[in-house]
Formats: C-alpha cells, structure tokens, sequence
C-alpha cells in the first residue's frame, strides 16, 4: 500500500494543516442541524476531497450512504437529475446521506442550475460536499448557497512535520534532511505529492542517490529551458511557436506540475529583468499547479500563454 493511502487522514485529529478551518468546523457539525452544504476550495493537494470525507464522517453519514461523484466525468444536466433524484429517498439504516461533488468546476451551467434548490433546501437526511480548485467558474448564487472555506498549501514545517510522524512510524527515521527539504521543495504545499515523493525514496539509504531519484521524478533543466526560451521568442509567430513546444512536449518524459514551477521562475526572472505586459500575460497560465491535471495541464497552459500572448 503506497504511503499517501495508508496516511491518508480519516479525522480531525490526522488531518494536516489549515487548523483555523478545522477548527471552525467542529462546532458546526455538532449542531442540532448543520448546514446543508459546504464548499471547500484552494490549490490541488490542500486536502478538500480528504477533508470532505473528515465532514461527511463528522455528519453522521455512514460509508453506505456516502457518494462521491467527480464532476469532471458526469457533469452534465442527467447526471446531476439522477443526483437530485436519489436524494428523496431515505439514507440506508438511517441517519445522513451525503453526496461529495469532486472537481465542482467542471459543472455546466445547467447543472449548477439544477442544484441551487437542492443545496438551499434539500431534504433533512441530506448534505452536499462540494470541492474544486477554480472557484471562480462556480456561479454566486450556486457559492452562495455554500458555507465556504478556503484551504490553504501546507507550510514548510508542517510537512516536515508531517514526514517526521511517517518515518517514525515506518522506522526509516535516519533520512536525511537534505532529503526531506528536497521532498518539501518539490512538493508545492501539497501533503499528497509529498508522500508520493517519499515513498519513492523512503527504503534508499545514499542521500546522493536519494535527492537524484527525486530530481528525475520531475524534469531536466535543459527541456524546462528550451520551452520558456521558445515561450519568450516574441518575433516568432505563434503557430509555429506552438508548433515547436508541441512536439518538446511530446518528447517530454516528466510530470506537468514538476516543469510548472521552474517555467513560472524563468518567466519571473525574465519578467523582473526586462519583461512587461507580454511576460505578465504568459505567466498567469503557469500560476496554478498541475498536481490534478498532469501533463494535460502542462500542455494546456503552454498553449493558452502562446495564444493568449504576444505574436
């Protein structure tokens, strides 16, 4: 069992970071009758769909009744009737049923549409968990209808923290620090990805070997170069531009978030040197991780800073 299922926290108590926000929530879902739905937004890997699940056990909801839906594969206007549908009936034996709506920006309009009355009103038995990492494509009066929590990246210490509880458990405490602040490097804020990371170096006793391991896991510097350079070549047409980048992509063995941050510094070196407004404009497809979306999103947001860009 890879270490980011076995730590996945299943409570409070184990959940890591955002303190303020847990905080909040455990008088809440001790009340006589909580609210109908929760909203819970901020970058990949804070821990909302985790978090999520923490709210639907604080509920009351057993894992019979709980349903979990990723919006990115059913998000049109039948699957969310079938949704609104199953809701009248009663939870099995009892007590809460809670549906946990993933990647919530992936809804269409009408589908949003269609859920306002049901996350206003719906029936006593039932609650709404709702998660996504661009909250901006959620319409108001669908956010509205939400108690909203913003989840922020984990702090440095905090994943420190957070491998030092794991290593002690697995008794692999002597990896080095080196090590650890290259996981924490890497790992943008996200406890998930940094888990991921150390379960591919936890069993390696060479700290030399370790850190190469993990530099592999992500990009080489020559292909992170090539791409910002072929982005910053503002005499080149964007076609052709596009063109180039493509295949570097193509050829492209690394994961998406692992090039996103070394591209974004690039672009902000150039930006704090000598770049404007076409740098600027380049930058903000790059300012959001890829931890969800991969090599997808690496690709994507290439494309939209060449079009969206200077020609």
């Amino acid at each position: 069992m890879s270490l980011q299922t076995e730590y996945r926290p299943n409570s409070f108590k184990t959940f890591v970071g955002n303190e303020d926000i847990v905080k909040s929530l455990k008088p809440i879902l001790k009340r006589k009758n909580p609210p109908a739905a929760f909203l819970f937004t901020g970058q990949g890997g804070t821990g909302k769909t985790t978090l999520g699940r923490i709210v639907a056990r604080g509920l009351g909801c057993k894992k019979s009744n709980f349903k979990e839906l990723n919006s990115a594969d059913d998000r049109g206007i039948d699957g969310i009737r079938n949704l609104l549908n199953s809701i009248k009936y009663s939870a099995l034996g009892g007590g809460k049923k809670v549906f946990l709506l993933d990647e919530a920006h992936m809804l269409t309009k009408p589908s949003q549409e269609a859920l306002l009355k049901a996350l206003e009103e719906p029936p006593e038995h039932v609650h709404f968990i709702v998660c996504t990492t661009n909250p901006e494509t959620l319409k108001q009066t669908f956010k509205r209808r939400c108690h909203a929590y913003e989840l922020d990246a984990l702090k440095d210490s905090e994943m420190q923290a957070l491998m030092r509880r794991i290593l002690k458990k697995e008794k692999r405490e002597k990896i080095s620090m080196a090590v650890r602040d290259k996981i924490v490097e890497l790992s943008d804020g996200s406890a998930g990805q940094a888990l991921k990371l150390l379960d591919q170096v936890i069993d390696m006793d060479d700290t030399d070997r370790a850190i190469s391991t993990l530099q592999s896991a992500g990009t080489s510097e020559s292909e992170v170069i090539d791409i910002c350079r072929t982005l910053c070549h503002y005499n080149m047409p964007s076609k052709t531009k596009w063109s180039k980048i493509k295949k570097m992509l193509k050829e492209y063995k690394g994961d998406g978030e692992s090039a996103r941050r070394p591209i974004l510094g690039y672009l902000n070196s150039v930006l704090l040197n000598n770049g404007g407004d076409e740098v600027w404009t380049m930058m903000q497809p790059f300012r959001k991780n890829f931890f969800d979306d991969g090599k997808a999103g690496l690709s994507c947001a290439c494309y939209e800073a060449i079009f969206d860009g200077p020609e």
